[in-house]
């Protein structure tokens, strides 16, 4: 096998041997080394992004301790309070009506209290008597409900230290079959904190304490898990992340995704991480996804995150592509310059044939390569100045061979009727119609008489601007009879242009303001049949004929239907095809006879006509 390549690599020809060279040396270098970086990056970002998405965890737990810290801050300012003190010091003593009005003070100073925390969604006060402060519409609240909700032994159990409760259904633990069915499902989990309140108050220079025989009322302050959400919605933007909070228990009281609903508990998987703080890579519904974790100490809650690993790939793509953008660029210049210093004398030849393409692609067909001294360039170097003189020969021929046929088809058409008997049939109808009277027979007669004489006159394809004029206008008579009121024709031509001296700036050789014949009918005929389409009268055609930066410019506008932008875009794309065979027909004339001097611009609107332009030289040879 090896002798077979070593005999079949001897074989090949040297620009075949160094092209297979520049394979080996780029190619398989480049598949290593991008392969090999594609991996390191890949674990880099990986990591980092690993690193970013647990910071944003901890984060989002810093925010959800600042917010239960302020609760329980809020909480044990409370305790120092002469209202708190005077109720609940005396409250086997109050009537009903007493504790009403308590009830409504009482409401008032929780609110002023937690007036700073949005995120509490109901606070009140629990008694064996009276629920003090319970005004709210997420969370109603009775006093029986709020007894059997089992916040008071919890309360009691703490010795006065607040307690946060979670996990719990809110509607089954009151025991409200009304809130059960009403109440979605995030509404019904909320994070409570119950502590009970030994409430003191300091006086003349001593505290007063609530009696131990005194009944302790129990502070309730609810979180809704939307409040819960809102710190961490979004802070993961990774497509397809998931993002929880669950209690010590592994009941899910908060998340953003059905994967793990509220109330779900987690699985044991995910529970060995509780009370801890790190990421993993691990498998989630069958998909490689990274898990991100953080427990706060108190209340323990676990928050959590899962961010598919596609979707940190997919971010890195970019990068990715730059790292190997730069690798195979760099493979590709080591490549070129070993090839340079191996062997300058073949890749010079090489560039310059390179660019003598590069110049023919161009359009310049006039300087020849230089030869190289012998070898097989200097054969592929002449072989190359033949071709370029081949299709430079053959470009003029072309060139020469389409104007003659332009030529012969315009001489054809001049020839197929015997002007002089069309000449004599006309004068023979215009007789009979003046001897009946019929005088508008006859302006037309005349018209397209005059017409087949400036027709027949000539071989030439341009003629006087002047006689171009007059058979337009007699066209027009025509037009203008056959359509009846469709239609009035409006001209505005410079008068310099129609008077016979020629202008200081031309050449003397130049006799004659000549333009090419029948260049200003078919667009004419275009407004005409096209413009006015649909229409029965008020149509106006206006042409304008002057001098714009020394070109003779011409200007055919219609106040027919216009087009839309579509149509005027396919209008415009249609001139260099056969769509439109008149018009067409005039670009390409123009464009074969002026090159880059001629212009042509078509502005257009629905409803509100089209106006064609068309710019060249004014005076010809």
């Amino acid at each position: 096998m090896l002798k077979k390549s070593t005999r079949f690599f001897t074989s090949m020809h040297f620009g075949q041997k160094l092209f297979l060279t520049l394979i080996v040396l780029s190619i398989a270098p480049l598949l290593i080394i991008q392969q090999t970086l594609g991996h390191f990056y890949e674990n880099q970002i990986i990591r980092a992004a690993s690193d970013s998405t647990l910071s944003i965890v901890k984060a989002n737990n810093s925010v959800l301790d600042s917010m239960m810290d302020g609760i329980e801050t809020t909480s044990q300012l409370m305790l120092d309070n002469e209202l708190y003190y005077s109720v609940f010091s005396s409250l086997d003593d109050l009537s009903v009506g007493d504790m009403l009005r308590y009830d409504r003070m009482i409401a008032t100073e929780i609110s002023k209290q937690f007036s700073t925390s949005s995120d509490v969604a109901s606070t009140y006060l629990v008694t064996s008597r009276w629920l003090f402060g319970s005004d709210s519409q997420d969370f109603p609240i009775t006093l029986s409900g709020a007894q059997n909700a089992g916040y008071i032994q919890k309360a009691q159990q703490a010795l006065g230290l607040p307690v946060w409760i979670s996990g719990y259904d809110y509607p089954n633990a009151i025991g409200s079959d009304y809130l059960s069915k009403k109440l979605p499902l995030s509404a019904r989990r909320p994070l409570t904190m119950v502590r009970e309140m030994h409430f003191q108050y300091y006086s003349e220079g001593t505290y007063e304490k609530l009696s131990d025989h005194a009944e302790k009322p129990i502070l309730v302050v609810q979180i809704p898990e939307e409040r819960l959400r809102l710190t961490y919605l979004n802070s993961v933007n990774y497509p397809g992340s998931i993002y929880g909070i669950a209690n010590s228990d592994g009941t899910v009281i908060s998340s953003d995704n059905s994967t793990f609903p509220i109330g779900s508990l987690l699985p044991e998987k995910m529970l060995s991480c509780f009370s801890s703080s790190g990421h993993m890579i691990c498998s989630l519904n069958g998909e490689t996804s990274l898990f991100c974790y953080d427990t706060l100490t108190d209340p323990e809650l676990f928050s959590f995150a899962f961010v598919p690993m596609h979707s940190l790939t997919q971010n890195t793509l970019s990068y990715s592509r730059r790292i190997q953008f730069i690798c195979v660029i760099t493979i590709i210049v080591l490549s070129v310059l070993i090839s340079y210093l191996l062997s300058r004398t073949i890749t010079k030849p090489i560039q310059t044939l390179t660019n003598a393409a590069h110049r023919v692609a161009g359009g310049n067909f006039s300087a020849n390569t230089p030869v190289p001294r012998g070898g097989d360039f200097k054969i592929l170097t002449e072989s190359f100045n033949h071709m370029e003189q081949e299709i430079t020969r053959l470009i003029h021929e072309n060139y020469e061979i389409s104007l003659q046929e332009k030529e012969t088809k315009l001489m054809a058409l001049s020839a197929q009727i015997n002007p002089h008997f069309l000449y004599n049939t006309l004068n023979t109808i215009n007789m009979l119609a003046l001897s009946n009277g019929d005088d508008e027979t006859s302006e037309l007669i005349v018209d397209l008489s005059e017409m087949l004489q400036y027709t027949f006159k000539s071989s030439s394809e341009k003629g006087a601007l002047s006689d171009e004029i007059n058979w337009l206008s007699n066209y027009l008579c025509i037009m203008s009879r056959r359509y009846g009121d469709l239609f009035c024709t409006q001209m505005d031509i410079d008068e310099e242009l129609m008077d016979c001296p020629v202008p200081k700036f031309i050449a003397d050789s130049v006799t004659e303001r000549l333009v090419p014949k029948f260049i200003l009918q078919p667009l004419v005929e275009n407004a005409i049949l096209h413009g006015f389409e649909g229409m029965k009268n008020g149509g106006i055609l206006k042409l304008t004929i002057d001098l714009h930066h020394e070109l003779l410019r011409f200007q055919i506008e219609d106040n027919g239907k216009g087009m839309s932008p579509q149509e005027l875009e396919q209008y415009t794309a249609a001139l260099s095809h056969d769509g439109h065979v008149g018009i067409s027909n005039v670009h390409r004339r123009l464009s074969l006879l002026y090159g880059e001097k001629y212009s042509i611009s078509v502005q257009s609107a629905s409803g509100q006509g089209t106006r064609i332009t068309i710019c060249f030289p004014p005076y010809s040879h």
